[in-house]
C-alpha cells in the first residue's frame, strides 16, 4: 500500500507530497495517486528529492515529454534543463521569474507543466507564488463569463525577450538570448479549457498577454489589468517555501506563478525544465 501523504498548502490550490521517492521507478498505484493529486492542487511540492539534470530530465519524460524552451541557454551537457541561478553580488535583486505570468504562452503549444528543483536556496526568502485560474473564471459572472468566451488574446515575448527587452541585463548568471526583431505574436483563447479535467480557466497573463484581439494595447489594459488583479487576489493564492532538494511541478493550463525577490546577497540556484503542451483551445 502506497506511504503518500498529500498535504493542502492553501484552500486555493497547491500541496505537499511526502512519502515518495521520485528517483525511483514508481508503481502504477503512486503514479495513479501523483496524477490525481496534480488535477486536484495543481502544484505540487516535493520534499527531500535527490535529483541531477538527468532524472530530472527522465521525471519530465515521463510526465509528457519535454517542451522547448526558446531564448534561455541550459546547461552544456543537458541543453533541455535550464539553471535558474542568482549569486549574492549581482547588481540587480530582480529574480528570474518575478511577475506573474504563466510559462512561455507566447508559444502556439505552450508547456503543459513546468518541473523546478532546487539546488541550493537562501535561509529565508525566494519563495514562489501561484494563482488558480479556475478560481478566478469561476469568479466571474456570467455576463463577463460569456464576453470573454469570445475574445482572443494576442500573447507575444516582446517584452522579456524582444530586441529592445532588458530581463537578460538583470539576470548576470543566466544565459538569455533576445530575439533579433519583433517576436511572432500568438493567438489563444481568454477562456481555455483544461484537457484533462474538462474544467474552464480564464487564461491570460501581465508578461505575454499584449492585448485582446481586433483591440489595440490601450483599450485592452483596462480589461486586462482587472482580470489579472481578480486572478492574483491573495485568497486565490498559494506560497511554495523552497527547501534545498524540494521538486516543485505546476500546471501551466490553469495556473499563472511569480518569484519572489527578497534574497539579494544570498545564493539560489534551481534546474528548470517544461513538460510539452498543446494547443490551448
Amino acid at each position: 500500500m502506497s506511504s503518500i501523504t498529500i498535504t493542502p498548502i492553501a484552500g486555493s490550490l497547491g500541496a505537499e507530497v511526502t512519502g515518495i521517492d521520485l528517483s525511483k521507478p514508481l508503481d502504477n498505484e503512486s503514479t495513479a495517486i501523483i496524477e490525481d493529486a496534480f488535477l486536484e492542487h495543481l502544484v505540487l511540492c516535493f520534499r527531500d528529492q535527490h535529483l541531477d539534470p538527468t532524472s530530472l530530465l527522465e521525471i519530465t519524460e515521463k510526465m509528457g515529454g519535454v517542451g522547448v524552451t526558446p531564448y534561455l541557454g541550459g546547461l552544456s551537457t543537458h541543453p533541455d534543463v535550464v539553471p535558474v541561478i542568482k549569486e549574492p553580488n549581482e547588481k540587480s535583486a530582480l529574480t528570474f521569474g518575478s511577475g506573474w505570468h504563466t510559462d512561455f504562452t507566447f508559444q502556439a503549444q505552450p508547456p503543459s507543466r513546468t518541473l523546478l528543483y532546487a539546488v541550493d536556496v537562501p535561509q529565508v526568502g525566494g519563495d514562489t507564488l501561484y494563482c488558480n485560474l479556475y478560481k478566478a473564471y469561476d469568479s466571474l459572472s456570467p455576463g463577463m463569463q460569456k464576453m470573454l468566451e469570445g475574445l482572443t488574446a494576442i500573447h507575444s515575448a516582446v517584452r522579456s525577450y524582444g530586441p529592445k527587452a532588458t530581463l537578460k541585463d538583470t539576470q548576470e548568471n543566466m544565459t538569455i538570448i533576445n530575439d533579433s526583431q519583433e517576436p511572432e505574436a500568438m493567438e489563444h483563447p481568454v477562456i481555455r479549457t483544461h484537457p484533462q479535467t474538462g474544467k474552464k480557466a480564464l487564461w491570460i497573463n501581465p508578461v505575454y498577454t499584449i492585448r485582446f484581439k481586433d483591440m489595440t494595447e490601450q483599450e485592452s489594459q483596462p480589461l486586462l489589468n482587472y482580470l489579472n488583479a481578480l486572478a492574483t487576489n491573495p485568497s486565490n493564492t498559494c506560497r511554495v517555501r523552497w527547501q534545498k532538494d524540494s521538486l516543485t511541478v505546476w500546471d501551466n493550463r490553469c495556473t499563472q506563478h511569480c518569484a519572489t525577490s527578497d534574497y539579494q546577497g544570498h545564493r539560489r540556484e534551481m534546474l528548470r525544465t517544461t513538460v510539452a503542451g498543446d494547443q490551448p483551445f
